[in-house]
């Protein structure tokens, strides 16, 4: 009976391994990629409807729109954005779910109908010169801030939703390629990701600093990702590089590499998941990788990608943001179909079997004393009942 007092304890284990946060997508290092039909695209942009999360919207490095209504499980050609632009950068909506938005090589679009038509945004008269524009960001608290990055002309910043703009670069290096912004609406800071390296203003735009402490010389950066932004620890801020990934505790004033910085590869976008804030997604030039740690240890996630692939963008979609997305050649879903599993699961399985394990024994012993105790020399029979009144006497 020594084993009893193990079994409620036995049971709240598991009981916290299988309620355990899994981190990332799927907890393990299981799982593979399975393409959504787009083959041979070339995939550049890809966005989801921030109103449903099973509307995607994707395109191509030749300005083809595609249109996903099912978790990107079938797939539809919209209207092209106009022919003057020959590679679609990126897609986004904005704030209010209601405007996508299309950078390319040949200025800025915008449609209200699931791009069944598209408006220029970058007009002569609207203070946006005609230039290739990879990056553009949204203020979440205020819906008609938009701040986009050129390859030429520098960062510009709208405060009527897109109607008119205005170049925001004091103190911005001339002729500094802008691959990326982030706006940390909370803390009012504004980060671009540059081919000078990382730079930073606060989002009145008064001045850029420099903020590539640490990072190796001529570095390019092509993502900055503050973790606050995403349920992240303060002050913790990741930056992909073509020299790899770094990271910065002090929000930016220091950066070194991690453990695993993956200094050979160059990282296109880095996504961090809000539902696990320590769970790091690195899109670099041969696929995708996955960092449980805050960046720093790294685990490749190839399985069904094309071997050396570039993965320009990853996102979370589908229902609940239950899936992770990336954008190569095609449109890859990741899965949990590889059948990998993850230390809570292991746990469970442990203590399953070491619970039957002690049922084993208790039923066992319990077998093992009846057995004795029916043993003949162990029965002890009543004495006649003549016996006993002989034994007890009455009194005269």
């Amino acid at each position: 009976m020594r084993y009893i007092r193990y079994i409620p304890l036995i049971f709240l284990l598991l009981v916290i391994s299988a309620c355990a946060p899994t981190s990332g997508v799927f907890a393990g290092s299981g799982g593979n990629w399975q393409s959504t039909g787009l083959t041979k695209q070339h995939i550049h942009a890809l966005t989801v409807s921030p109103d449903n999360s099973l509307v995607f919207f994707a395109g191509d490095a030749q300005g083809s729109i595609y249109m996903s209504t099912d978790g990107a499980q079938h797939w539809t050609p919209r209207s092209a954005v106009p022919s003057k632009a020959k590679t679609l950068l990126a897609l986004s909506f904005d704030t209010t779910g209601k405007k996508l938005y299309a950078t390319t090589d040949a200025g800025i679009f915008v449609t209200t109908n699931n791009a069944q038509t598209w408006s220029v945004v970058s007009a002569a008269n609207s203070g946006l010169p005609l230039d290739s524009y990879p990056a553009i960001a949204f203020d979440y608290h205020v819906a008609t801030v938009i701040y986009v990055g050129s390859a030429h002309h520098g960062v510009f910043m709208s405060n009527n939703g897109g109607a008119t703009w205005s170049a925001i670069n004091n103190s911005l290096p001339s002729n500094t390629v802008i691959n990326g912004l982030t706006l940390d609406s909370d803390e009012h800071q504004l980060w671009a990701a540059t081919s000078a390296g990382v730079y930073r203003t606060s989002s009145n735009a008064i001045a850029w600093q420099s903020f590539n402490s640490g990072l190796p010389a001529n570095v390019v950066a092509y993502s900055v990702q503050p973790a606050f932004i995403s349920g992240g620890a303060q002050g913790l801020v990741f930056v992909g590089t073509n020299h790899g990934f770094y990271r910065s505790a002090v929000a930016g004033n220091q950066w070194t590499a991690s453990q695993e910085s993956l200094v050979r590869l160059t990282i296109y976008t880095v996504l961090i998941d809000v539902s696990q804030p320590t769970t790091i997604y690195a899109g670099t030039n041969i696929g995708a990788f996955r960092s449980n740690d805050n960046g720093q240890n790294w685990s490749g996630m190839t399985k069904g990608l094309p071997t050396n692939q570039p993965v320009y963008v990853l996102l979370f979609g589908n229902t609940g943001g239950a899936q992770i997305y990336a954008g190569a050649n095609d449109v890859y879903a990741y899965s949990a179909s590889g059948g990998g599993f993850g230390f809570g699961q292991l746990l469970s399985i442990v203590l399953i079997v070491f619970f039957f394990y002690l049922l084993y024994r208790l039923t066992r012993g319990s077998r093992s004393r009846r057995r004795e105790i029916l043993k003949p020399e162990h029965i002890v029979e009543a004495p006649p009942a003549s016996e006993e009144k002989d034994d007890h006497p009455v009194s005269q």
